[in-house]
């Protein structure tokens, strides 16, 4: 027996997405600028995390419509 798909809301949807970016981000720089310290790259992780945050704050994420979320991001063919 198959288990009915759980539900994810759009705004946690867009989190995950949020977080691969960051990580697929700061791995290339890791690739191309194989000289930044853990230290450093933790610092521009912080920073995108700063920009993502204000871009989008995540209580206007949990609060918005989930269509609105859906449409904005085209989270439904995720």
């Amino acid at each position: 027996m198959i288990a009915p798909p759980v539900a994810v809301s759009p705004s946690r949807l867009l989190d995950h997405r949020l977080e691969e970016l960051v990580a697929t981000e700061l791995a290339r720089l890791a690739r191309r600028a194989p000289v930044l310290a853990d230290d450093h790259l933790g610092l521009i992780e912080a920073s995108l995390q700063r920009i993502i945050n204000r871009l989008l704050p995540a209580r206007g994420r949990a609060d918005a419509r989930p269509e609105a979320l859906a449409a904005l991001f085209n989270l439904e063919e995720s």
